[in-house]
């Protein structure tokens, strides 16, 4: 079974990805903001990072760069709702692996969540 950690600060849409991805299979670790990531990875790490962009606190792409800098190889996967033209480039050069706009589909989101871990 695959470890996702899922950093999403909208309540409803972390339980609801939480239970899909927990019947689609995955081990699920939920957090509402980024601030203990790097901590709970150096203690449980996984096999993949599912985070929002707009976090509070930190922002997803601000909490890539500093996960990245403390040495954390995991894929990370962004998901926003932003649609900008140079959006893709800006999260691969913070070191994220993919990213996908809301709204999405779930499954299409697991598939790509599972082809990253299978990378």
């Amino acid at each position: 079974m695959h470890h996702v950690v899922l950093v999403e600060d909208d309540a409803l849409v972390r339980k609801l990805l939480e239970k899909r991805l927990i019947v689609a299979g995955w081990r699920v670790s939920a957090f509402r903001d980024g601030r203990t990531l790097g901590a709970f990875l150096a203690a449980d790490p996984a096999d993949l990072i599912l985070l929002d962009m707009g976090l509070p606190h930190i922002d997803g792409l601000s909490l890539v760069e500093s996960i990245r800098a403390q040495g954390v190889e995991t894929p990370v996967l962004i998901l926003t709702a932003y649609d900008l033209p140079h959006l893709y480039a800006t999260v691969r050069s913070t070191g994220a692996n993919d990213l996908v706009q809301k709204p999405y589909d779930t499954e299409e989101l697991i598939q790509r969540m599972a082809r990253l871990v299978a990378a």
